[in-house]
């Protein structure tokens, strides 16, 4: 039987993660840490430090493992982390996958695999049991043992794998998350192992003291692992939550859908031009990530206050909807049918009272007359329908002027309804609506939709924001405030406007007059957009720094693809 030294420690479920035994250090005396066990416990103290202050999970994997190998002297070492199920029934059904794996003899060797949680591995057989196991040489590992070493990666690379510690990552729970494996430890650090005579004479077992150091360590490293983990979990579901909020809004309307996904890539597109200017106004400016992550943020939440605004103004395509107009039109109908009864009467009236030939005139007479009031019913019918379309309402004056003239003029017709009473052609809030020049609301639904940006910070001001994203509200807030004053909810002037909702303002507005999904208007084409926008600068409404940024960085074209149906520029 070969000489084999096998070690087993095994993990207390009634603890979070194993902690053997440190021995105290020697007398300090002489104020010098001479006992190397007390240099030890000083790094794993510097270690456990680093380890809680690291928030990158791919720097804290290789910190974990970079400082593993040093405390140990090992050679190389690999990590692997458990693949989280949604409801794993049993840990079989769980894998283990690779993350990060280093190695001094031979930096280029690709250990990259998974295992099944199970015996077939020692990684496996370690999760699976959270058990800590250590070997002398795992090529002499006996025939009855239940797990196996798979020889197959050192024949293809020429690496020979001789003491191993495999150290299973627990959270507090007891749940093993993950594998810890440190391979040949080394007499002297910077030698390489780069054949087997210099593996012989150079790699030692890890003995009680360094596989103990290794379990404390692997008790630090999982605890921030966990937390890291759990920290990355929090984020993605806090994420998910926001982009649902956001498809919300969008799936009340879906004539603006992907509006706030649009808005989003371009005010982030702004931050992110701005922190890497190296001259010009935004020389200084500096976003830091979560800084972007609050943008992000506030721009896919910017419009969540529409979702308080009544759907059939927030829908509106036309000034008088669908239904209603239908009753306009009816009316029209009802009143061309009552003319022509009543002319019908007068004929047959004319006919009896009059002699023929002077009756033929006058019923030739009032056909005419007949003819002229039906076609101008028609007429007016035809304006009617012109007026109620927003895409049609940016008029000359002298054209407008006449809309308003046949409107009045309608407005002073009458009707008999069924119950013979007679009505008023077109109601004063018919009148109102079918009045407006710009757009499909009327002003009272205007200033119900620019309620939005208020009730968006009313939403946004409850939710409980960390210390990074504070902002959000106060940006989202301020997404159609002018720097002039003439902007909404609050009129605020640029003072008082904070840089990042100043980008938004920007995104905001082109996006909506480029977007090729709106009912109530045609898509502008892009140089249009942009000219309109220059005009909104030289009035003191836009920021003309951030306008500059947008055009010059040529920021619009971030959303392109989202314009296909988008007019050619002109």
């Amino acid at each position: 039987m070969p000489n084999l030294k096998l070690n087993y420690i095994a993990m207390s479920p009634s603890t979070l993660i194993p902690q053997p035994p440190i021995v105290p250090p020697a007398s300090f005396a002489d104020g010098r840490e001479s006992d190397p066990a007390a240099q030890r416990l000083r790094q794993l103290n510097q270690i456990g430090l680093a380890l809680s202050a690291e928030r990158d999970i791919q720097r804290l994997l290789e910190l974990i493992l970079t400082k593993s190998r040093e405390l140990t002297r090992a050679d190389a070492g690999s990590l692997y982390l458990i693949q989280k199920e949604n409801d794993p029934t049993t840990p079989e059904e769980q894998t283990l996958y690779f993350r990060l794996a280093q190695n001094d003899s031979n930096p280029n060797l690709n250990t990259s695999m998974t295992f099944a949680v199970g015996p077939s591995s020692l990684a496996g057989y370690a999760a699976l049991t959270g058990q800590l196991l250590s070997f002398d040489d795992v090529y002499e590992l006996p025939s009855d043992a239940p797990y196996q070493f798979n020889r197959s990666l050192d024949k293809k690379t020429g690496y020979r794998t001789k003491s191993m510690v495999v150290v299973p990552l627990k959270s507090h729970s007891n749940a093993v998350i993950g594998v810890l494996q440190l391979i040949n430890r080394k007499r002297q650090q910077d030698v390489l192992l780069e054949d087997e005579e210099t593996v012989d004479s150079e790699v030692l077992p890890f003995d009680q003291e360094l596989t103990e150091l290794a379990a404390s360590l692997a008790s630090q490293a999982a605890v921030a692992l966990e937390n890291n983990i759990l920290l990355k979990e929090i984020e993605n579901l806090f994420d998910k939550f926001v982009m649902a909020s956001s498809s919300a809004i969008e799936d009340r309307d879906p004539s603006t859908s992907g509006h706030s996904a649009r808005v989003t890539i371009l005010t982030v597109g702004l931050a992110e031009a701005a922190s890497e200017a190296t001259e010009g106004p935004f020389k200084d400016v500096h976003f830091t990530p979560d800084q972007i992550k609050e943008l992000r943020y506030a721009s896919l939440l910017h419009d969540f206050g529409k979702i308080g605004v009544r759907e059939n103004i927030l829908t509106k395509s036309h000034k008088l909807e669908p239904w209603r107009f239908q009753v306009v039109e009816d009316r029209l109908l009802l009143l061309r049918r009552s003319l022509e009864t009543q002319y019908a009467n007068r004929k047959v009236t004319a006919l009896m009272e009059y002699p023929r030939e002077q009756a033929l005139d006058i019923v030739e007479d009032l056909d005419i007359q007949l003819k002229a009031q039906l076609e101008s019913l028609d007429s007016d019918l035809a304006l009617l329908i012109r007026a109620n379309d927003p895409s049609a309402t940016f008029l000359p004056d002298e054209e407008y002027g006449r809309q308003q003239e046949v409107l009045q003029k309608l407005s002073r017709l009458t009707y008999v309804d069924k119950n013979g009473h007679e009505q008023q052609l077109l109601t004063e809030e018919e009148i109102r609506a079918l009045s407006v020049r710009k757009g499909s609301l009327t002003p009272d639904e205007y200033a119900q939709i620019q309620e939005h940006a208020a009730l968006s910070f009313q939403f946004l001001i409850q939710i409980p924001w960390t210390a990074e994203f504070a902002n959000i509200p106060n940006i989202a807030h301020c997404h159609h405030e002018k720097l002039n004053g003439k902007g909404y909810p609050r009129g605020i002037t640029a003072p008082d406007i904070p840089l990042q909702s100043r980008m938004m303002t920007v995104s905001d507005m082109y996006d909506a007059l480029t977007a090729a999904d709106r009912p109530y208007k045609k898509a502008m084409p892009v140089n249009k957009a942009l000219q309109i926008l220059e005009w909104e600068a030289r009035d003191g409404g836009l920021d003309r720094d951030v306008l500059d940024l947008f055009v010059n960085q040529k920021i619009y074209r971030l959303t392109e693809g989202w314009h296909s149906s988008c007019l050619p520029n002109s």
